[in-house]
């Protein structure tokens, strides 16, 4: 019999869902709770008319969020109520969560464990539910800590090992990601570069509502400007039709991102600002570029570019497979 596994997780770009057939493909049943996956209904008429007073009478706008939070909470607990216990319980993004979903699901399974792939001061709520996990796992150095109540262990992002079918390249080099001011500057500097070197570049930038000011600059430079989220699995198909990764950190975090090891997958040039890939043992000259004020030199960028790849051995690729990633997060 397969060993059962309680996966909650963000729908952030339908990441999940490689995340579900990778562990059904080791060999596990999967049971995924999202957490947006609720709609929200006022219990009775007297909560829509409680809302509608508070609103006129002191402007309180924060009483129906509070209720959505509240009602989808318990929503997600009676879900996971309705099951028998878990071997396992794996949980993406501990701050998305209510922290009475999380104990619930602790109490239902025989182990839980939290992978948090962003910085952790990006929302400092998840600090209070660090306690909740037998073992907290996180993609920053930096975020490595051991108090009297609360440990992290180190981790790191990686690559979906289940095959994907091999494609032919259509991009020279591809990009894509959020919004963020902090990488900006690179990002226009380096696609105005590539522009110049290669015909077929692709930069994709998702602008959330807020930040929809920023468009005119990007389009002007001809950055290619979304409103929604690219799914995962799409994204991965573009990925592998390019012959160069472009990877730009964000400001808060220094862990490396799933470019990185994508590269690594699919044997891929990637340029990056995040310089911390020098440390792990997959890193090659020929293979990564780290880009920063004094590389951003369009000689020096065609020099990288006109090297070979240097291919890394398998054993060492294989660390950073998500088997392997996997085993190591729901051991014991």
């Amino acid at each position: 019999m397969n060993k059962k596994i309680l996966l909650l997780v963000p729908n952030d770009y339908q990441l999940y869902k490689l995340v579900q057939k990778n562990i059904e493909d080791i060999g596990f049943d999967v049971t995924v709770i999202l957490h947006n996956s609720v709609k929200f209904r006022y219990k009775n008429i007297f909560q829509r008319l409680y809302k509608l007073f508070r609103k006129l009478s002191d402007g309180n706008n924060s009483y129906k969020q509070e209720l959505i939070i509240k009602y989808s909470a318990e929503q997600l607990i009676n879900r996971i109520e309705a099951f028998d216990t878990f071997d396992y319980c794996l949980v993406f993004r501990a701050d998305f969560f209510h922290i009475d979903v999380l104990n619930t699901a602790k109490q239902k399974s025989k182990w839980i464990t939290s992978y948090h792939y962003d910085g952790l001061k990006r929302n400092p709520s998840i600090f209070e539910r660090i306690s909740i996990f037998d073992k907290f796992y996180v993609f920053d150095e930096e975020d490595v800590m051991k108090t009297d109540t609360v440990r992290t262990y180190l981790s790191h992002n990686f690559y979906f090992d289940f095959d994907h079918g091999h494609k032919e390249a259509i991009y020279d080099a591809y990009f894509l990601g959020y919004y963020s001011e902090s990488r900006e500057y690179f990002l226009l500097s380096l696609f105005h570069i590539l522009n110049r070197i290669y015909s077929r570049v692709k930069f994709q930038i998702v602008f959330p509502p807020e930040q929809l000011k920023h468009v005119k600059k990007y389009t002007e430079y001809g950055v290619e400007c979304l409103k929604k989220v690219v799914p995962f699995d799409d994204y991965l198909d573009r990925v592998e039709r390019s012959n160069i990764i472009v990877d730009f950190l964000i400001g808060d975090h220094n862990g490396l991102s799933f470019r990185i090891f994508e590269g690594l997958k699919y044997s891929k040039k990637v340029i990056t600002t995040n310089p911390n890939v020098v440390k792990y043992d997959f890193y090659h000259p020929n293979n990564f570029y780290i880009l920063n004020a004094s590389s951003l030199v369009e000689k020096q960028l065609l020099d990288f570019l006109n090297l070979p790849y240097v291919q890394i051995e398998d054993t060492i690729r294989q660390r950073y497979s998500f088997t392997s990633w996997f085993n190591q997060i729901i051991a014991m």
